[in-house]
């Protein structure tokens, strides 16, 4: 009889410590082991005080949290992100910015996005000789050209490439839980990429709107459309909202777009009877789609959110599990462990690609649903499906992240002539 693995989760372990100690335990196991740690959780403490966060394994208690933006609030996005609509819960400032960001990313502009998406994809496997790093050559690419040519920021790929990347990390990876040694360096590296950002924007936008005044034809991107709406003063979106909301474009795309793609395909390619189902699927993107999404179930690129108490909370309130939260803790919606309930997804362990939508929570749910996740939807599928149509495709390593918490390199090899006819089994 195999020893018990005396660094696998623990319930039990956790508890017995004090609780100023049992988040680095239980941050650890959320890196190394989460499913198993979150089915514990969920089974027996589905809310557990850990001293510096309290953490939430089951979908009902978290469902109930995101959809109480006043009472659960993202206060810990306030320093890190000032005047951005995702740090200002139920203001007029979301209420205005989110209607008119949805307004201009059209459903109507998908299927193009989709299409250059594939495009981009199709053209780095035709070039990459049979053998090439994901991240490098598709992952961020394909969303930096959407920055530049959709939401219309033309800076040059390195620019975006670090202020993207450097903003992410400050803002989703630097919080007062992380406890990072280099927190200071982050957050300066993330302050001076947006002064170069708004200095970016302060040449962009004024030739922009001399282009505008004397007619000459512009390409029908995010930032032309903003400008074109001209909207008065009174409305309080003037050029400062312009310019927060479309490098918020920016930040929420590239990283993030990057992962999820890495992390879907990784998922696929290990499990070679879903490569071989999802290979056959990507002849139609109706059928395909959802091999992404489930394997992203499995492998998401967040294994939960946060938000902060700001009034005292009984969460389910009058049943069984009802428990108290107090204003001012960090509570740690822990998504991942949800898409996992099987009290709301049948079977969780299997691995299903005809799940409904809302067995996932990908993008987020209530009040900051994520504002571009049709434009994700559209691009992160529609990589991964090109890469699948190659013949002979297999990972060539695992995925590497450099110890950051973004892929920097996942290598493949595929036949190097692109396939003319239907897929073949791999």
């Amino acid at each position: 009889m195999r020893p018990a693995d005396p660094d696998a989760p623990c319930l039990d372990r956790l508890e017995a410590l004090p609780l100023a100690e049992r988040w680095p335990l239980a941050r650890d196991w959320i890196r190394r082991a989460p499913l198993p740690f979150f089915a514990q959780l969920r089974q027996r403490r589905p809310v557990l005080d850990c001293g510096t966060v309290v953490l939430v394994a089951r979908r009902p208690e978290i469902a109930e949290i995101l959809s109480l933006p006043t009472v659960f609030s993202v206060a810990l996005y306030k320093p890190k992100m000032g005047q951005f609509m995702l740090a200002l819960d139920g203001t007029d400032v979301n209420y205005r910015d989110k209607a008119v960001m949805r307004a201009m990313l059209s459903w109507e502009d998908l299927p193009a996005i989709r299409e250059q998406a594939g495009a981009i994809t199709d053209t780095a496997l035709d070039t990459g000789g049979g053998a090439l790093d994901v991240v490098a050559s598709i992952s961020r690419l394909v969303p930096l050209r959407i920055v530049q040519s959709y939401f219309g920021f033309p800076a040059p790929d390195g620019d975006l490439l670090r202020w993207s990347y450097a903003n992410q990390l400050d803002q989703f990876n630097n919080l007062p839980f992380d406890n990072r040694p280099d927190a200071e360096a982050v957050q300066g590296a993330a302050q001076r990429a947006r002064e170069e950002m708004r200095a970016t924007f302060a040449s962009l936008i004024p030739a922009r709107l001399a282009a505008l005044k004397a007619g000459t034809p512009l390409p029908d991107d995010i930032l032309t459309r903003l400008l074109r709406l001209n909207l008065p003063a009174a409305s309080g979106f003037g050029m400062d909202r312009v310019v927060i909301n479309v490098g918020g474009l920016l930040i929420g795309a590239i990283e993030t777009t990057a992962e999820a793609v890495v992390n879907a395909l990784a998922e696929i390619l290990r499990r070679p009877a879903i490569h071989a189902a999802a290979r056959a699927a990507a002849a139609s993107p109706a059928a395909f789609d959802g091999y992404v999404w489930e394997a992203l179930r499995f492998a998401p690129i967040v294994a939960f959110m946060f938000r902060q108490a700001e009034a005292d909370h009984v969460l389910r309130r009058d049943s069984a599990g009802e428990t108290r939260i107090l204003k001012g803790q960090v509570v740690l919606p822990l998504s991942l462990s949800a898409m996992f309930d099987p009290e709301w997804v049948p079977d969780p362990e299997r691995f299903d690609s005809t799940r409904p939508d809302h067995a996932y929570l990908h993008f987020g749910l209530g009040h900051h649903e994520c504002l571009g996740r049709y434009v994700a939807a559209a691009m992160i599928p529609e990589i991964v499906r090109r890469i699948l149509l190659r013949d002979g495709l297999q990972a060539d390593g695992p995925i590497e992240d450099g110890g950051t918490p973004f892929p920097t390199a996942y290598k493949i090899t595929y036949a190097e002539v692109p396939s003319t006819g239907a897929p073949t089994p791999p």
